[in-house]
């Protein structure tokens, strides 16, 4: 009688090493090829126009060509508090024109503002915002949707809470 001799399975091992040095050769490759667009994260938008130089002699009775742009005649200046439960969401919105600040309420508000004193300005399609520094950007962008529904370009101004106190 004969015996078969059972047959041990066949130990197969994988080469792990050679595997991932070769998958990060092809991420370090891919990292330094990597070039993002250039229009990636950019958000249209009006800033304010450089300053003339200031001229010595102005003769009050000129008559405006029109290739001057006017100053905004609104401003509308966003604030925040950072007291750890509202940090970054306005807290308080205001618009200051010739006749000084009005406090609004909120978006709503604002819109409703907006239009009624557009018939009344001198530029009737520009607008500067002043949001705090410390303002999140969803709350800067539903102020700009707001503005543009009341038929205005955005600009913008310093922020309210990095102005520089007493001229210096």
């Amino acid at each position: 009688m004969t015996r078969k001799r059972e047959v041990s399975p066949v130990g197969f091992e994988l080469p792990i090493t050679p595997m991932l040095d070769f998958t990060f050769q092809l991420l370090f490759f891919f990292i330094l090829n990597y070039n993002p667009s250039n229009l990636e994260g950019q958000i249209e938008m009006s800033l304010p126009p450089p300053k003339p130089p200031e001229k010595a002699n102005v003769n009050p009775t000129e008559v405006n060509s029109g290739d001057d742009e006017l100053p905004a005649d609104l401003t509308v200046v966003l604030k925040t508090q950072n007291d750890g439960s509202n940090n970054g969401i306005i807290s308080s919105i205001s618009v200051k024109d010739r006749s000084g600040e009005t406090v609004v309420r909120n978006l709503d508000a604002l819109k409703k503002y907006l239009e009624e004193a557009k018939p009344g300005l001198g530029n009737k399609e520009d607008i500067t915002l002043e949001p705090d520094s410390r303002l999140k950007w969803f709350a800067v962008v539903q102020v700009m949707d707001v503005c543009r529904k009341a038929g205005f370009r955005i600009g913008f101004g310093a922020p309210p809470d990095l102005a520089v106190v007493g001229g210096q």
